[in-house]
C-alpha cells in the first residue's frame, strides 16, 4: 500500500512540477520614444518608468522566475543609455533620471545574462503603417534591430522576424502626406550627410509609427521630423539679391551655400520672368563641403525695363533643394535695335541738314 501511495505521489508531482519547469515567460521591454530627432528628451517620463517602482523597473528588478525570453526594443535601450550619460530636456532643464538609468541598465544586463534575448523591431512600429508609408524599410528595420541591440548590450541576440504590432491607429491625410514628404526629403539628401546620421532620420520616422504614442505626442514628433527635413533640404541655398544691368551682355554673380559635410553637385535652372532678357547655358556646379561659391549667370538684354530671374537648385537626380529665388532685374540698357534706329535717324538728320546747308549756299551764290 505504501508503494502505491508513493507511486501515485510521484505521478501527481510529475504533472505539477513539469509544467512549472517548462514554463517560459516572455517579457517585452519597449516604450514609445521620449526624444526629438536631435536627441533632446521631450519630457522626463522615462526616468519614472525605469525607476524601481516604475513599469520598466518592475520588469527588470522583479522578473518572473524560471525560463525567460526577453524581447527588447533597441530604441528603448538607446534612450536609456542616453539618459545614463546625462541628458537635457527640450525645455532646457537638466534630466533627473541618470542614476535610475544606470541602475536599470546594470540590472538588465545581470538578469538576461543566461536568458534568451530577441530583438524587437526598432521603435516597435505598427507593421500596418510601415507597409503603407515605408514599405522599402520593412525588412531593413528588422535586420538593423538585431545588429543595434547586439552592439548596445554587447551580447548575441536572436534576430527579429516579425513586428509585434499590426495596429491600424488613426493618421489623418495631413500627417500621412507630411511623413511621405519628409521621407522623400531625407532620401534625397542622404548622399550628402554623415553616414552615421542616415539611420537617425530614417528611424526617426519609424518611431513615430509606434501604436502606443498618444495622438498629441505623435503630432509633436511629426512636426519635429518635418522641421528637421526642411532644414536638411535647405542646407544648400541661394542668397537673395537684385541687379541693375547696364550693358547688353552681362554676367550676374549669384552665391550658392552648402552646409553639408561633403561636396555636392547641383544644377541651376534659371528662367526669365518675361521676354526682356535671355539666359545663357550654365554648367553643373560643385559646391565644396561647408562653403560658399559664386557663380556667374550670363544674360542678354533685349530691351530696357524691368524683369526677373527665377532660379531653382536641383540635385543630379532632379530633386529640388532650398527655396527657389526670384532676382529682380532693372534693365538700363539701350537695345541694339533701338541703337540702330537712333543711329539711323541721326544719320538721316545729318544728311537732311547737309542737303539743306548746300541749298542755302547755292542760293547765296545766285
Amino acid at each position: 500500500m505504501k508503494r502505491l501511495i508513493v507511486a501515485l505521489t510521484c505521478i501527481v508531482l510529475t504533472f505539477i512540477v513539469t509544467p512549472v519547469a517548462q514554463a517560459n515567460s516572455v517579457i517585452l521591454l519597449t516604450e514609445p520614444t521620449h526624444r526629438q530627432i536631435n536627441g533632446l528628451f521631450i519630457d522626463d517620463a522615462l526616468a519614472d518608468s525605469v525607476a524601481g517602482t516604475g513599469r520598466l523597473g518592475q520588469l527588470v528588478f522583479d522578473p518572473p522566475s524560471g525560463t525567460r525570453t526577453w524581447v527588447i526594443d533597441p530604441a528603448l535601450i538607446e534612450e536609456v543609455i542616453a539618459m545614463s550619460n546625462g541628458y537635457t530636456l527640450s525645455s532646457g532643464a537638466a534630466g533627473t533620471g541618470q542614476i535610475f538609468a544606470q541602475t536599470w541598465l546594470s540590472q538588465l544586463k545581470h538578469v538576461i545574462r543566461l536568458d534568451t534575448v530577441v530583438a524587437m523591431a526598432y521603435g516597435n512600429p505598427s507593421s500596418f503603417w510601415v507597409d503603407r508609408l515605408s514599405p522599402h524599410e520593412a525588412n531593413y528595420v528588422l535586420a538593423l534591430s538585431q545588429t543595434k541591440l547586439e552592439t548596445l548590450l554587447n551580447r548575441g541576440i536572436v534576430p527579429a522576424t516579425q513586428y509585434q504590432s499590426t495596429t491600424k491607429f488613426q493618421l489623418n491625410n495631413s500627417d500621412i502626406n507630411a511623413l511621405k514628404t519628409d521621407s522623400a526629403s531625407f532620401t534625397e539628401t542622404a548622399p550628402f550627410i554623415d553616414p552615421t546620421q542616415i539611420d537617425t532620420y530614417r528611424l526617426g520616422l519609424i518611431k513615430i509609427l509606434n501604436p502606443d504614442l498618444t495622438k498629441y505626442r505623435r503630432e509633436y514628433l511629426i512636426r519635429d521630423l518635418t522641421s528637421s527635413a526642411y532644414l536638411q533640404m535647405h542646407l544648400i541655398h541661394l542668397s537673395p539679391g537684385k541687379f541693375t544691368i547696364t550693358s547688353a551682355h552681362q554676367n550676374l554673380p549669384m552665391t550658392l551655400s552648402n552646409g553639408f559635410p561633403s561636396d555636392v553637385k547641383v544644377n541651376l535652372t534659371v528662367i526669365p520672368t518675361n521676354f526682356k532678357v535671355e539666359v545663357g547655358n550654365l554648367a553643373q556646379q560643385v559646391i565644396p563641403a561647408k562653403s560658399k561659391i559664386q557663380i556667374m549667370v550670363p544674360v542678354t538684354v533685349l530691351t530696357s525695363g524691368t524683369s526677373g530671374l527665377y532660379v531653382e537648385i536641383t540635385t543630379t537626380r532632379g530633386g529640388v533643394l532650398g527655396d527657389p529665388v526670384t532676382y529682380p532685374l532693372k534693365l538700363s540698357v539701350i537695345s541694339p535695335i533701338a541703337t540702330w534706329f537712333t543711329t539711323g535717324a541721326a544719320i538721316l538728320l545729318f544728311i537732311a541738314a547737309s542737303i539743306q546747308s548746300i541749298r542755302r549756299i547755292k542760293r547765296r551764290k545766285r
